[in-house]
């Protein structure tokens, strides 16, 4: 039925730009706390050098671990409400895993601006880590998230009511209505017949 693929298609593509929306705002809340406390433990809240000054990439593992948790629990009750997890645990250990993994892109930033330029400035650390590194992460996380942990989306009827049954009735209402004649009684013709003849005679 077209009418109903289309209004199918149509919801998918609603709900993905949906997660999409929700994902961004939430990798937003998690990066902005883990960027307070990276610069709180590397940059003295740019007020002077922090306690983890010489240790910038242990300390953005430590922030981003915070914010990793702020996210995993805002993804599941908000950004993939409409998805679960077939995972027995949620899918807590894969979105660590994935977590684990992506952050190698800001950290590799991170490294490249310290150890290869030797730039260690405040401005340098947040550009390389908490702007291009964090940007390529979410763009890597969004997907993998939503194939590996929240892989299997729930049926629209569990959250919309019957998508399918609304798209045949609309679809039966969009097709001309055939009227068929009902047929003459066999025994009305036969009866018919014989007064005609009686009448001949």
């Amino acid at each position: 039925m077209v009418f109903g693929g289309q209004l199918l298609g149509r919801l998918r593509r609603t709900r993905l730009f949906g997660e999409v929306v929700r994902f961004m705002m939430v990798g937003g809340i998690a990066t902005a706390v883990a960027f307070v406390l990276f610069n709180g433990l590397v940059h003295g809240f740019f007020m002077g050098a922090g306690p983890m000054n010489g240790q910038p990439i242990p300390a953005y593992i430590i922030a981003n671990t915070v914010g990793m948790l702020i996210s995993y629990e805002l993804s599941r009750r908000w950004t993939f409400r409409h998805r679960v997890s077939d995972h027995p645990d949620g899918g807590f250990t894969a979105y660590v895993v994935i977590n684990a993994v992506t952050m190698l892109l800001p950290v590799a930033c991170l490294y490249l601006t310290r150890s290869v330029f030797g730039w260690d400035s405040a401005i340098a650390d947040n550009l390389s880590a908490n702007v291009v590194g964090v940007l390529l992460g979410q763009i890597a996380r969004f997907f993998l998230f939503r194939k590996f942990v929240f892989g299997r989306p729930i049926r629209y009827t569990q959250v919309y009511g019957s998508v399918e049954e609304e798209a045949a009735a609309l679809g039966a209402m969009e097709r001309p209505t055939l009227v068929v004649a009902p047929e003459r009684p066999e025994r009305l013709t036969g009866s018919t017949d014989q007064a005609t003849r009686d009448r001949a005679g």
